[in-house]
């Protein structure tokens, strides 16, 4: 379920967690998870669409080889998660669970890049689904479902706490520990997720060369 960590990611961790960048850059767990709701969505972003998603808003960086080493890091990692989706590895990074508070932290943090990711490409999701509706609209409601049912798990565990206590004001007070099951389908989530959107870029061709050719 989990996937080792490769260079561009094991140098972008520490640059993201130097003394120049700390303040200046999300964690590197929320990073991962903005890049892959990036690379997972229907048309692929451009990279001045999702390269800001990185930077805590009142902050900036300070050099211009700052900038470029950032971003050649990221574009990397996007490159290499694009790559793994299209061999189908489709898996959290290693280090991330609910089993101890600092897989937990790791885990929220990475839901939190991911969900932000989402949010900011709404409209292109909702653009996939106008074209997919012309010809699949009953196909489409169950797809819109299984995005549904994605989105409430990557939003659980995004913030575990929450979501225990939302749980017991509705009567529910075994989400605490049904966590450690629930999560065990967090990998199958993030394959229909992937899934779903692969289904969408049918109605929307040529995303990926697009991409390549930029």
């Amino acid at each position: 379920m989990f996937k080792n960590e490769s260079g561009v990611e094991t140098k972008l961790r520490a640059l993201c967690a130097s003394p120049e960048l700390s303040d200046v850059v999300h964690p590197f767990e929320f990073i991962q998870g903005s890049v892959f709701a990036a690379a997972a969505a229907p048309e692929i972003p451009m990279p001045e669409i999702w390269l800001p998603w990185v930077i805590k808003k009142s902050n900036q960086l300070s050099s211009t080889q700052q900038a470029d080493e950032l971003t050649d890091l990221l574009m990397a990692l996007l490159q290499n998660q694009l790559k793994d989706m299209s061999d189908e590895i489709i898996q959290l990074p290693a280090g991330i669970g609910v089993r101890r508070s600092s897989e937990q932290k790791s885990l929220a943090l990475w839901c939190q890049g991911m969900l932000l990711g989402h949010s900011q490409l709404e409209a292109v999701w909702q653009h996939a689904w106008d074209k997919m509706q012309v010809t699949k609209k009953e196909e489409m409601q169950k797809l819109q479902k299984d995005l549904s049912h994605c989105l409430y798990m990557f939003t659980t565990f995004a913030d575990m706490p929450l979501a225990v206590a939302q749980a017991k004001q509705r009567g529910n007070d075994s989400l605490e520990d049904m966590l450690p099951k629930i999560f065990q389908s967090f990998g199958e989530s993030m394959k229909i997720y992937v899934g779903l959107s692969g289904r969408l870029v049918d109605f929307l061709p040529n995303q990926f060369e697009t991409f390549e050719q930029q």
